[in-house]
């Protein structure tokens, strides 16, 4: 995947409403707000970049997440 192919996927500006609390360690945080800081448009966050990967994730399991769900 190329930069802008990984740009396009995970750091476009998401509009998050009704925002909750998710704790990660401090560790990761860092490493996330760099990636945010040299790689994201303006406007881009670490809250953003994770809303974007888990969408992402979901949406692509969703299936298995139904189909398991009845086992």
């Amino acid at each position: 995947m190329t930069l802008e192919e990984y740009k396009e996927r995970y750091l476009q500006v998401p509009r998050i409403t009704n925002r909750k609390p998710v704790f990660i360690s401090e560790e990761l945080r860092n490493r996330l707000d760099r990636l945010v800081r040299y790689h994201g448009e303006r406007g881009m966050s670490a809250s953003g970049f994770i809303k974007n990967l888990l969408r992402l994730h979901l949406d692509a399991h969703e299936r298995n997440f139904e189909a398991w769900r009845k086992l």
